[in-house]
Order: structure tokens, then C-alpha cells, then sequence
């Protein structure tokens, strides 16, 4: 969102939810959007989604009713022309409404999915963080250096990196101690495996532990629990290829004798053509798009 969208649906449309707000009707979006890692404040995340709405309802109105109405006479030229700006008008009203819930609704949900996302991708790299801070422990760096030094590393785990510059920001700017500072991270993290990893460092420096152990013990724990997961990935991946042999050679091998022989039989019908065309090019590619996009979820994940 641009700052002028989130200052002007902040001023003018967020008031709206304010009460809303006091009362905890939307505590699970503010707590999604910590989560998602989104600077926001729920108000002006409410205001500006309502005032993005309204804007592309309103483009959407205008550019239907132009369209239709110079559409309109060249489709049906005898459509009764003082007619035809009230039903370009109408329909662009009701095309401009769907639009507007069409744009509200599903971003309503969008810091859930990003939160998920994120959840994602810190887990995926928490082995390798859980050893570059090992190293970096052992060096003999006190642990407020150690997020500080991880923030500038987004090679090793960009979303880590980001949680990293705000433990960072907490302490030099908000005056949080480490162990504050690490306990919020926790409170806003999206993945419960790297909350407790948190928890478990802010536990060792509080009791006054062995902080270099309990990193090297946690980076060999993630990493065999990384091999699990991918060992199970694995297994899933050769589930997956053998469905993806039976949809995308065999089953269009066994359609297109099929739709031969019936061919064969009746010469004069079309439905064999027809159920060609449809196998080839809308039902094969959309069975092979969603084989491709459950292979790419499912590898995220590790």
C-alpha cells in the first residue's frame, strides 16, 4: 500500500472501526498482521482496505459503463438507444460493487496467508540460523551482538534476518533489554518452532546457562528433525510422481484410444473431436498446473 492510500484511510475511513476495535472484534487480524510482519496498525490497515475498494469500485464503474455503452450498439444494433446510458450506468454500478467486495474480502485474509508464508520460510531456515549463531556464540559475542550480526545476514535466512533487525531496532531504539526484546520476537513470530527457540535462549540467559551448549544443542536438533522432514518430503515427492505418471501419460494415453474407437464406431459425431479439444487443452493443463502447484507448496517447506 502507498502512504497516501494508508494516510487516507487511516484519517478517514479507519474511525469507522475504531469502537469496533476497543472492543477486540478484530484482535485475530491485529495479532495476523504482527505475525505476517506488517508494520500496520489494525485502524489503518481496516481504513485503508475500505478505501482501496471504494477506488478500484470506482475506476471499475467508470471503465464498464464506457465500455458498455460502446459496446452496446455494435452488438445489438437495434437495442433502443434511450436505454442505453441507463443500462451502461447500471451495469457499471453493479460490476463497481462486486469489485469492491471482490477487492475487500480476500485481503481481509491476506495477512493470514502471509503469516503462514512466513511461518514457512523461518522454519526452512532455522537449522542454519541455529548453527551461524552457535558459531558466532562460541566466538565469545554477547547475545545482543549476535541479532545484531544476524540482521545484516540475510543470506543465511532473510525472514530471520527481518525479526533479527526488529529484536535489533527494540533494543536500540525502544531501550527493550535482550531479554524483552527476545520475548516480544516470540509473542509476534508466526512459527511456534522459532518462538521457542527464543524462549529457549531468553531461559539460558536468565538462568545464567551455558548459552553456546544450548545453541549447539538446539542446531543439532533442528537439523535432525530437518532430515526427518526431508526424508518424509521425499517419500511425498515419489507418492506425487507416480500420480503425476498416471495423469499426464497414462490417462491421456488411455482417453485418446478411447476417444479413437468411438471415432471409429460413429464417424458422422463430433463429440470425439469435441472431447479431444477439451482434453487437450482445459482439462490435461489444469490437472498438470495443480500437480505443479502442490509440488511447489509441499517443497517450500523444506
Amino acid at each position: 500500500m502507498s502512504k497516501f492510500i494508508r494516510r487516507v484511510g487511516y484519517l478517514r475511513f479507519g474511525k469507522f472501526f475504531e469502537s469496533w476495535i476497543e472492543k477486540g472484534r478484530f484482535e485475530r487480524l491485529n495479532k495476523s498482521l504482527k505475525t505476517a510482519g506488517m508494520d500496520i496498525s489494525v485502524r489503518a490497515y481496516l481504513g485503508s482496505l475500505i478505501f482501496s475498494s471504494i477506488l478500484v469500485g470506482i475506476f471499475t464503474f467508470i471503465l464498464t459503463t464506457l465500455i458498455t455503452y460502446s459496446l452496446i450498439p455494435i452488438l445489438n444494433p437495434f437495442f433502443p438507444m434511450e436505454n442505453l446510458l441507463i443500462t451502461s450506468i447500471g451495469i457499471g454500478i453493479v460490476s463497481g460493487i462486486l469489485c469492491c467486495i471482490i477487492t475487500f474480502f480476500p485481503f481481509l485474509y491476506w495477512p493470514r496467508m502471509k503469516a503462514a508464508d512466513r511461518k514457512i520460510l523461518i522454519e526452512a531456515s532455522l537449522p542454519s540460523t541455529a548453527s551461524y549463531l552457535s558459531a558466532m556464540s562460541s566466538s565469545g559475542v554477547p547475545p545482543n551482538r549476535l541479532f545484531y550480526s544476524l540482521a545484516g545476514e540475510e543470506s543465511v535466512a532473510r525472514e530471520i534476518s527481518k525479526e533479527s533487525k526488529r529484536i535489533t531496532r527494540d533494543i536500540e531504539i525502544f531501550g527493550y533489554d535482550i531479554l524483552k526484546a527476545m520475548r516480544t520476537a516470540s509473542e509476534r513470530s508466526p512459527s511456534e518452532r522459532f518462538s521457542k527457540f527464543l524462549d529457549g535462549m531468553s531461559a539460558t540467559i536468565t538462568s545464567g546457562g551455558d548459552l553456546t551448549f544450548y545453541l549447539s544443542a538446539e542446531s543439532r536438533a533442528l537439523m535432525k528433525l530437518k532430515e526427518e522432514e526431508t526424508k518424509e518430503f521425499i517419500e511425498q515427492l515419489g507418492v506425487l510422481a507416480e500420480i503425476f505418471m498416471i495423469l499426464g501419460v497414462v490417462a491421456p494415453l488411455f482417453f485418446i484410444v478411447i476417444i479413437a474407437i468411438l471415432a471409429v464406431i460413429s464417424p458422422e459425431t463430433t463429440v470425439g473431436a469435441i472431447a479431444m479439444v477439451f482434453l487437450t487443452y482445459i482439462l490435461m493443463p489444469i490437472l498438470l498446473l495443480m500437480m505443479i502447484l502442490l509440488i511447489s507448496t509441499i517443497s517450500r517447506e523444506i
